[in-house]
């Protein structure tokens, strides 16, 4: 029997497993589809104003930071980025001030903490950077990111158009196309030798993040050292390799931590008992070979939002939580779902499940539902991560709280 079993595989559920597997526990993780982090930039966003560190002490029920408190958000961003640190994986930020970075498209994003790779550009740091794009790469035009990004910082942003060896590709390259090639060592030699001559007078090179996947240190380090130069990454169009990068730490750290891993699996919450002895039992796993039955001791709930299946939108104008059929928090008018336009906020992101501050669902009365049933990340109410810049900070902060409430 399963001491916690956490059902969804984003960045909540991950970081969330690895902890209880660390404390001890024998951890299942059950997951219908993988986790949004491909889609992400790998940057990790704890809030949006001039300092992260006052925006989180600041918070107001019933957000979840002031839930959790500005302790835990702390411990948690600290236990991650010191895995990332001993993967080979360093995230470079501070907790007073966001950086400032670049992306494909030539805005800007502003995380507390980014891969070290990325935070080398911040656009705080005043100086001459050259983008470069790379012949048959579609998913960066570095002639369109530093025209739009010049005009956003009123100053000149150089561009090169760097070729890649070999013959032309069959069909349009993918970053992680790339990113394999770069960890083969005579490709990148190869690759730098045709470069050099082209980055001459050159000191500080942006390239699209595609310098390795599993070795990106010593891809990063082989190309600087041969360009003599110092370079930095700009996240492009998913599948983006930082995600990825920041998904394979968490996923790899949670197996050699002895985390039972299901993929592919829809979960279906069980109850035992009624009224106060009820108690969350496990879950039905519906895998290809049929129906599992998971017991646990604890669940916890990391399956997201609306838009990673966590929340599922009914016909009724109703919302229901997907595994457990929890009550959400939501308006039941669905014409007051959404905003006119897309860059506008969107109401429906505030939508979610009610906790207290052991990241136990409650009922419409304020009372637990069930004593060993938590959730956390995107799933939970009081919170418009994308609008306020918090996405990673409730993720993580969340997960810590409730596998501290699971796991004594």
């Amino acid at each position: 029997m399963n001491d916690l079993l956490v059902v969804g595989e984003g960045l909540t559920g991950l970081f969330a497993a690895w902890l209880a597997a660390k404390r001890g526990a024998h951890t299942t993780l059950i997951a219908y589809g993988r986790g949004g982090l491909e889609l992400s930039s790998g940057c990790l966003h704890l809030a949006s104003g001039a300092s992260p560190h006052a925006e989180i002490a600041s918070a107001r029920l019933p957000h979840p930071y002031a839930l959790v408190g500005t302790d835990t958000v702390f411990r948690a961003l600290e236990a991650l980025t010191q895995l990332l640190e001993a993967s080979g994986l360093p995230y470079s930020g501070r907790l007073d001030a966001n950086l400032l970075l670049p992306t494909a498209a030539g805005a800007t994003i502003a995380p507390a903490f980014a891969p070290h790779s990325l935070a080398r550009s911040d656009l705080a740091n005043h100086g001459p950077m050259t983008m470069a794009g790379l012949t048959g790469f579609r998913d960066f035009d570095a002639a369109l990111a530093s025209r739009r990004l010049a005009t956003r910082l009123q100053r000149s942003i150089a561009t090169v158009d760097l070729p890649l060896p070999g013959p032309a590709p069959r069909r349009d390259l993918y970053a992680t196309d790339l990113a394999r090639r770069f960890e083969d060592p005579d490709w990148c030699r190869e690759t730098c030798r045709a470069w050099k001559p082209l980055l001459i007078g050159v000191r500080k090179l942006g390239l699209p993040a595609v310098l390795g996947l599993r070795h990106h240190a010593r891809v990063l380090q082989a190309i600087e050292e041969a360009l003599e130069l110092t370079a930095f990454e700009i996240p492009t169009l998913p599948p983006c390799v930082p995600g990825l990068r920041l998904e394979m730490v968490l996923r790899e750290a949670c197996l050699d931590a002895g985390v039972d891993l299901i993929e592919g699996a829809k979960a279906i919450g069980r109850v035992d008992g009624t009224g106060l002895f009820a108690r969350a039992s496990g879950v039905v796993a519906m895998t290809a070979g049929g129906p599992q039955l998971h017991n646990a001791g604890a669940v916890l709930l990391a399956t997201g939002d609306v838009l990673h299946g966590g929340l599922v939108a009914q016909q009724n104008g109703l919302i229901r939580e997907s595994v457990f059929d929890l009550p959400v928090v939501h308006n039941a008018d669905r014409a007051t779902w959404t905003s006119p336009r897309a860059a506008d906020p969107q109401p429906y992101a505030s939508f979610g499940v009610r906790v207290d501050a052991s990241m136990r669902p409650l009922d419409e009365g304020g009372q637990p539902l069930l004593p060993n049933l938590y959730a956390a990340g995107g799933l939970l109410a009081g919170a418009r991560r994308t609008e306020e810049g918090s996405r990673q900070g409730v993720a993580l902060s969340t997960a810590l709280r409730a596998v501290e409430a699971a796991i004594p």
